[in-house]
């Protein structure tokens, strides 16, 4: 009887992902819905059949993470991995109904962190990787120390690749562990607006900084009780700056293992995490190190991620914001590019966006000030008011803007404006549909 609703679950799952592919519908989370709920322990099957299982969580940077491991690892092994970003337990499923085999060498997930505890009741991570923990849709997973909490506890006794650089993360005391971290460089900072943490995990006295990388992630010591970033065993370090590309060296401080002179084609200091992360479990899972070389320099992120798409002589860059440091992450990369540009900003309130848009306060839009070149500024999405009065109190003075129904006016906006690049800053929720729009144009 079991394994008649197995194979029920499956073809429901499957039948529903043809008619959505059929109606051009996103098909990563209803048909694991469907199967979930005919055959409750299909996550066990996919524990079973999984030799290794690695997990991804954290607030940023799952899902370029879980798509690094994925390019390291799967042209010689047989990986089963949710891709799209999709990562509550609907969609880890989904993707095994796109990639059905009897047996995996490795299964590599990112995994929301309100889904931890349903997830990890089925399956269970050999290695699990923790990224950060910034403030995130707050009405869904509440202040930090609950996120905190379900990440650390939900580890479960896996090997945890931890951040050192999160005073929060780094607090955890599992004896299976290895920290990693990225180094002080040209865009590391004296003082930072946007901390979500900055009292001591262990005593509650302020940390002092040596610098900030991103949010509150960075060098930073307890003069109270000690408290300080542990010593890292992985370490991105030589970090060069050019044209918004990174240059650096990754260092296996066990192995003595170097890796020089990596090349990474993608913005945003907060990549590097991800980066470092993703190549410790190169190291850890034994590949060559000129084979991870090769495949981070070549690796392109599809997935609204500071995503580059060409239209035209126009660049269209496409990067998902959620919270505070993420906006405010993103608008520092965007500082950082001097040819002249529009921005769109578009923000959604739906569930899967939070329906509670106040964290765009928290997020540092005086940095509009510091970007050259602004071309032309629009506002979209259902909060498009929200966001637009949200900028009108920062430092930056706005005077040309204009509100648009971005579903419709994309099109005009990149044909019309003389910017050379675009930059589009969609929540969650309109992050799909920008993305179909923008590989409609490139088409055409």
């Amino acid at each position: 009887m079991r394994n008649l609703r197995f194979y029920i679950a499956i073809f429901a799952g499957n039948m529903v992902r043809f008619l959505l592919k059929l109606l051009r519908k996103d098909a990563t989370s209803a048909p694991g819905k469907i199967a979930l709920k005919i055959y409750p322990d299909i996550l066990k099957e996919i524990d079973k059949r999984c030799k290794l299982k690695i997990f991804i969580s954290g607030t940023n940077g799952k899902t370029t993470t879980n798509n690094l491991i994925h390019w390291l690892i799967n042209d010689d092994k047989i990986v089963l991995s949710n891709l799209k970003g999709s990562n509550m337990a609907n969609g880890l499923v989904g993707a095994f109904l796109n990639n059905i085999k009897k047996s995996y060498d490795v299964g590599c997930f990112e995994v929301d962190e309100g889904s931890l505890p349903r997830v990890t009741m089925h399956l269970k991570p050999d290695i699990f990787v923790t990224t950060n923990i910034f403030r995130d849709q707050l009405d869904r997973y509440g202040e930090l120390d609950r996120v905190k909490d379900l990440i650390l506890s939900h580890i479960n006794g896996a090997l945890a690749l931890i951040n050192a650089d999160d005073p929060n993360l780094a607090s955890y005391n599992g004896e299976k562990k290895f920290y990693y971290s990225v180094d002080e460089n040209a865009l590391s900072r004296l003082a930072n607006v946007t901390l979500d943490s900055r009292f001591c995990p262990i005593c509650n006295n302020q940390l002092e900084y040596t610098f900030y990388n991103v949010g509150h992630l960075g060098k930073y010591v307890c003069n109270r009780c000690g408290y300080k970033n542990p010593e890292s065993r992985f370490v991105i370090t030589g970090i060069k700056n050019e044209d918004g590309n990174f240059i650096f060296d990754f260092v296996d401080r066990e192995s003595g293992i170097t890796i020089q002179n990596i090349r990474w084609r993608t913005g945003g200091i907060y990549n590097l995490y991800n980066v470092c992360a993703a190549m410790s479990v190169g190291v850890l899972l034994g590949i060559e190190t000129n084979k991870i070389k090769e495949r981070v320099e070549t690796f392109i992120n599809r997935l609204g991620r500071m995503e580059e798409i060409k239209i035209g002589d126009k660049k269209v860059v496409i990067s998902l914001v959620k919270n505070p440091v993420g906006m405010t992450e993103t608008l520092k990369t965007i500082a950082e590019d001097p040819y002249p540009k529009a921005i769109i900003f578009i923000l959604n309130d739906n569930a899967a966006d939070g329906k509670d848009v106040s964290w765009i306060w928290d997020a540092d839009f005086d940095i509009l000030s510091e970007i050259k070149d602004i071309r032309s500024l629009f506002f979209g999405g259902k909060r498009k008011e929200d966001i637009a009065l949200r900028v009108k109190y920062s430092s930056f003075e706005l005077k040309n803007f204009e509100f648009i129904d971005f579903e419709k006016d994309l099109k005009k906006v990149i044909s019309l404006t003389e910017a050379y690049k675009i930059y589009i800053l969609p929540t969650y929720t309109a992050l799909f549909k920008t993305k179909k729009i923008i590989e409609s144009l490139k088409k055409h």
